[in-house]
């Protein structure tokens, strides 16, 4: 994982591509080489936009060997890692936790989409697996595709088990709900008349909330890692 640094003010304007440069490197075996690098202080043509204003803030972090990489906003966990596995995992860990919504319909999709994620990172994970070299099917990293194999499967596992059928009430144990809430007399024969359509789909909406965010609690307390 690379290390995120926080920048409170931009000493220089940050460009969106930044120009290619050549400078002399001053250690390591290249010492003394004329090399080149992209420097985003300075614009690559008159057609490069700002990206980072100089005075904002930034974060920036870099992998070995490679160009600094500039966000505006805190980088998540799937940006600070050079591993497709662990960037994907990660990515699929953020829309779980990115994900909000009130309709069960959308959940249920939402879920499905999820473990189609999981399930093709699972597939790929296991393809490496099996093209390992023999000699190599007990090593180390053979043994962290096994765990990741499992991981994901028991997280899919979990997934397919949530229960994510929403039953919606029935009219009338909506007007009752809403009565109630109004304390409105049900004794009295016309009490349904006191209540309004508006206020039954509110209701409606209400509970399918309620619910929705309840199985959104249990989606993410299912760990994927």
């Amino acid at each position: 994982m690379a290390k995120a640094n926080f920048v409170k003010k931009a000493q220089k304007n940050i460009f969106t591509s930044g120009k290619r440069v050549e400078y002399i490197s001053e250690k390591g075996k290249r010492r003394g080489q004329t090399l080149s690098k992209t420097d985003r202080t300075i614009p690559r043509d008159d057609n490069d936009t700002i990206f980072i204003a100089k005075g904002e803030s930034y974060w920036w972090w870099q992998f070995q060997n490679s160009p600094k990489q500039y966000s505006k906003t805190t980088p998540r966990a799937s940006q600070l890692t050079q591993s497709a596995y662990l960037s994907t995992l990660y990515g699929i860990a953020e829309q779980i936790e990115d994900f909000d919504v009130d309709s069960a319909e959308e959940l249920s999709s939402f879920a499905e989409d999820i473990v189609g994620q999981l399930e093709e990172l699972r597939d790929i994970t296991q393809e490496s697996f099996d093209n390992m070299p023999e000699n190599l099917q007990y090593s180390p990293t053979a043994d962290l595709l096994q765990e990741r194999i499992d991981a994901l499967e028991g997280a899919i596992s979990e997934f397919e088990s949530l229960d994510l059928d929403y039953e919606e009430k029935e009219e009338d144990e909506l007007e009752e709900l809403v009565a109630e809430e109004n304390d409105i007399d049900m004794e009295d024969e016309n009490w349904k008349d006191q209540i309004s359509e508006s206020e039954i789909e509110e209701k409606r909406q209400e509970l399918e909330s309620e619910w929705v965010q309840e199985k959104l609690d249990e989606i993410r307390g299912i760990s994927i890692e």
